[in-house]
């Protein structure tokens, strides 16, 4: 098991508790971190919207694409426990709260039922896009919100040091030499 293997599941666990952390959030708190995290994404004009409760819209905003493509977007925020996965209504709830030319994202810190995605994608409807918990906590940390990157220093011995051939003092001798 080698230092990959120990820094992925380093980063696994970070990725577990962040999750956990933004369990313990209170809801306004969640929606001004998922506002961050848009803006962050290239989403302009980003607002919260009033804090209702009663699972209506949480956050608009416009995503620019290569300043050329505009999208408004009205999105929806879950914060809910994992296994406790968002259903089918809450996306039709999400669809019929889309303003004119409005589009939905849901986010959620646990995850969608085949029926919730099946209903998002519908065709013939205005998509829902969607956004589980694994892919938030992803983006926040792609995003360096609520973490921080941190670099090893790795190093390697230079040849010239490994290699006393030549009748001159390796760098395991002197080691050895220095320690004596």
């Amino acid at each position: 098991r080698g230092l990959a293997f120990q820094i992925e599941q380093h980063n696994h666990e970070i990725r577990k508790v962040l999750r956990a952390c933004l369990l313990g959030m209170k809801p306004g708190e969640f929606e001004e971190l998922i506002s961050q995290l848009l803006a962050e994404m290239g989403f302009e004009m980003v607002e919260v919207t009033k804090l209702s409760g009663d699972g209506g819209i949480d956050v608009r905003g416009t995503l620019v694409v290569g300043d050329v493509v505009r999208i408004k977007m009205a999105i929806q925020v879950k914060k809910w426990k994992l296994k406790n996965n968002i259903q089918a209504p809450v996306v039709q709830q999400v669809r019929g709260s889309l303003g004119a030319h409005e589009q939905g994202l849901i986010i959620t810190t646990s995850d969608f039922s085949p029926g919730a995605i099946k209903e998002a994608a519908q065709p013939d409807k205005t998509p829902i896009a969607l956004m589980n918990g694994e892919q938030l906590v992803m983006l926040l940390m792609g995003h360096g919100i609520g973490v921080h990157r941190s670099t090893p220093d790795l190093f390697e011995l230079d040849e010239d040091f490994s290699m006393g051939g030549d009748g001159e003092m390796s760098m395991l001798d002197w080691q050895t030499e220095g320690a004596k």
